[in-house]
């Protein structure tokens, strides 16, 4: 049984298109999702902002509701729980934000922040050992017992964000959602907070979401990466794999703008050029009106995620959509 199994998952909202008396209209924002998460595997999630990552996190953690599909984690259906299996969820899903200043209530102590979730729960009731559970939980995101009676505000921005990842850890959870856990800090920051994931993950057996805009940082620490553009997922393969053979023409228009340290070799990667032609709008690939590899008669066609080769799939009706290897691989 895999922690987390997406299947022909479908998101809309209705937008209204007046100020009144206006009507409304239905706008996708996930689109035919599918995606599993095995055991002890961190998956990254990249694209755009407004691609609908975050709103993929959100389903998952059950805080918006879906139209239609099927989303399940460690085989339990959110959408049939009822409020008590909700509550029992949340033992074994946490997610930590992206703005560590924002995520933590500033009117609790660090004590506090740390406590509730077992207050909620009704776990570690005997004082000795919620002390002792509150150090140990505090040693393993790398802070100190002297930290509890603080207050958020007296903390730098990694060590907040380090109080958010424990805060997400007291329930020992087997999955965790990292929504940009790092993209509000600096680069020191983020490299300690990324070590400290991937430690983390390795030591708890956690199933780890990581959501990101950097493929830096994705390369580092996910195992796989999936490609979001407009609500769908149009690549997915194994870290390494996709960002030295990308085989979507949008993977490889965001691997364009990825800087590398060499100038010669950042002069040779000059960024794709992309298109906004709008009327081949009838197109089943949501990414055809931007394509350089565009052709009519095969992008009118189902796109679907097919494998290309081995672990490696891409939603691309022209593939191969060129005859050599991208010159952006990373």
């Amino acid at each position: 049984m895999k922690p987390v199994e997406i299947i022909h998952l479908y998101k809309t909202y209705n937008k209204r298109t007046g100020r009144l008396w206006g009507g409304a209209e239905i706008k996708t924002v996930l689109q035919d999702i599918n995606l599993q998460l095995g055991e002890r595997e961190i998956l990254g999630l990249v694209g755009e902002s407004g691609c609908g990552k975050t709103t993929l996190a959100k389903v998952l953690l059950g805080l918006e509701k879906y139209q239609n599909g099927s989303v399940k984690i460690n085989g339990l259906e959110i959408k049939e729980l009822t409020k008590v299996g909700f509550k029992k969820l949340r033992r074994q899903v946490q997610v930590v934000f992206q703005d560590p200043y924002s995520s933590l209530d500033p009117r609790q102590t660090v004590r506090q922040i740390l406590c509730e979730p077992w207050d909620i729960h009704g776990l570690h009731t005997d004082t000795t050992e919620r002390e002792r559970a509150l150090r140990e939980l505090l040693q393993a995101v790398g802070l100190d017992a002297a930290h509890l009676n603080r207050y958020p505000h007296e903390f730098s921005g990694g060590q907040r964000q380090r109080i958010a990842i424990a805060r997400a850890l007291a329930l020992e959870p087997k999955l965790l959602v990292a929504d940009e856990p790092v993209s509000a800090l600096d680069v020191s920051v983020q490299a300690q907070i990324l070590n400290l994931l991937k430690d983390i993950s390795r030591r708890r057996a956690l199933s780890m979401l990581f959501i990101s805009h950097d493929f830096a940082v994705a390369r580092f620490l996910c195992d796989r990466i999936a490609v979001m553009y407009n609500g769908r997922i149009l690549e997915i393969a194994p870290a390494e794999e996709l960002l030295h053979n990308p085989q979507h023409p949008y993977t490889e228009a965001l691997l364009s703008a990825v800087p590398v340290p060499d100038p010669l070799l950042q002069k040779k990667r000059e960024p794709v050029e992309l298109k906004n032609e709008y009327q081949r709008a009838a197109a089943s690939c949501p990414y055809a009106v931007r394509c350089l590899y565009y052709q009519a008669a095969k992008c009118k066609s189902t796109c679907e995620l097919r494998q290309t080769v081995q672990n490696h799939f891409c939603a691309c009706a022209v593939l191969p959509f060129k005859n050599k290897k991208s010159s952006y691989a990373i």
